[in-house]
């Protein structure tokens, strides 16, 4: 097997990797108690063993680096909607490595999940009002989520400020993916065949 070519890095565009330490996970967990429900994080519902959002965080350290601080953390946000969202978070780098702080992180995964509540408190009350009695999986709020959000498209007036266009675009980021995902199923379950595309698009990540 021939060696590749050395390539010259950028150290400006390098990504330093930040050892979370006691007073980040402290903050983490802080955000996890000013949830109004406790969400377990581990990613396979028949594991018996429930995982805290500090755990899940702190299990992405290396795989995916969290910066030291962010704009948030500077100017001391303590939440977020949909103004913050807008005003704070640049949608161009949701996905760059070393972007968010782990405590905004944390912060946009509780944002996420908030939103999938009243998502999926309105999917069932519209279940209820036409008699189908049937009660929504995470895959169904998901999907609900991102339909709503493609006819406003990014460029649409107000899609700024729409919750399911700042789901869609704070899940592009891997552990807010993967954080959302797993709170979601442990939360409401998946049916059948959702259960099971869930379970191979884990075991393709896990070997990736």
């Amino acid at each position: 097997m021939k060696a590749s070519a050395r390539r010259n890095l950028d150290p400006a565009h390098a990504v330093t990797v930040w050892r979370l330490d006691g007073d980040d996970l402290d903050s983490v967990r802080s955000i996890a108690g000013r949830s109004l429900r406790t969400y377990d994080f581990r990613q396979k519902p028949d594991s018996k063993t429930r995982i805290s959002l500090e755990e899940f965080i702190l299990s992405w350290e290396e795989v995916f680096p969290f910066a030291k601080a962010d704009v948030l953390d500077k100017w001391e946000v303590n939440s977020l909607n949909a103004e913050v969202f807008n005003h704070y978070i640049d949608r161009t780098k949701l996905g760059v490595p070393g972007t968010l702080s782990a405590t905004t992180t944390a912060k946009l995964i509780a944002y996420c999940l908030l939103i999938m509540e009243a998502e999926h408190e309105a999917l069932q009350a519209a279940q209820v009002e036409a008699l189908r009695f049937v009660r929504p999986d995470a895959q169904d709020v998901v999907n609900s989520l991102v339909a709503r959000a493609r006819p406003r498209g990014a460029k649409k007036e107000g899609a700024d400020l729409d919750y399911s266009v700042q789901f869609c675009e704070a899940i592009r980021n891997p552990v807010i993916k993967a954080g959302v995902n797993n709170a979601a199923v442990n939360r409401w379950g998946l049916r059948g065949d959702d259960r099971k595309k869930i379970e191979e698009a884990g075991a393709g990540e896990e070997q990736s």
